[in-house]
């Protein structure tokens, strides 16, 4: 007993050190810029305010009042889930999606789309008090802090098991479609496991954020979290602007 013990003790340390050196391993905002300042990506404002690239995690938060345009999501969702809603282009391109996925034999339901600054506050309440704050807020964003708020993110999952957002979703085959998959209709994985000191939440295979195909296609390729890369193009705004490097640029270039 005393050996086996050891050896998960052994298994465990191994797996957070492999996933700590992967963490490591990410390139900085500078080191992107330097090897490629000039992608092939459409900027058509500073990507700090821009509403389809802005960035939106526990340091940056929207305010209160924040409310995008919306529309209706025409796409399946989980039983008893009354309709959701994202903007225009997002859900768009979420109705294609569903639509490739169908046609290769995968049935995904969205679960949760835009939430407002109250819904958020609701359920952030709630997830608090029954976990703990520290615990809670690995998965739940505080209020102003959600992607959900900019009506570009969405949670989506499968009857395989039974529309659960849970970690297992990506070791089934809707969740491996959608990994393979969605960055060809503008959308990315937005929380892995790898990713977690930098993005400050859990690995969630079942939120997508919508960014647009070409953005979405390079932030794929160069496997960063969302993070480092508006780093990047923050740099990249900055040099093609012909501006000094922004407070902001020059912060999230430091900070990842």
């Amino acid at each position: 007993m005393k050996r086996v013990c050891i050896l998960f003790l052994c298994a465990v340390t191994i797996l957070s050190c492999c996933a700590s050196a992967l963490c490591e391993a990410l390139p900085t905002a500078m080191e992107l810029f330097s090897a490629d300042p000039a992608p092939d990506v459409p900027m058509r404002s500073d990507p700090a305010i821009d509403p389809l690239t802005v960035l939106v995690n526990k340091e940056e938060p929207l305010p209160w009042d924040y409310i995008p345009p919306l529309v209706p999501l025409e796409v399946p969702h989980k039983p008893g889930v009354s309709t959701q809603q994202m903007v225009p282009d997002a859900a768009e391109a979420l109705t294609r999606l569903f639509a490739a996925a169908e046609s290769d034999g995968i049935s995904l339901g969205v679960v949760s789309g835009y939430r407002s600054y109250g819904t958020q506050k609701s359920i952030h309440a709630r997830k608090v008090a029954q976990k703990g704050r520290a615990t809670a807020e690995l998965t739940s964003a505080p209020p102003g802090k959600s992607e959900h708020q900019l009506g570009l993110a969405v949670d989506v999952s499968s009857a395989s098991i039974n529309y659960r957002l849970n970690a297992i979703f990506a070791d089934t085959a809707e969740g491996q479609w959608l990994e393979a998959h969605c960055a060809e209709f503008g959308f990315i994985i937005r929380y892995r496991a790898e990713w977690q000191k930098i993005t400050g939440y859990k690995a969630e295979p079942w939120h997508i954020r919508y960014v647009g195909p070409e953005h979405a296609r390079l932030i794929t390729s160069l496997h960063v979290p969302y993070e480092i890369y508006m780093g990047y193009l923050k740099l990249c705004w900055d040099a093609r602007a012909h501006l000094p490097a922004t407070p902001d640029a020059a912060r999230l270039a430091a900070d990842h």
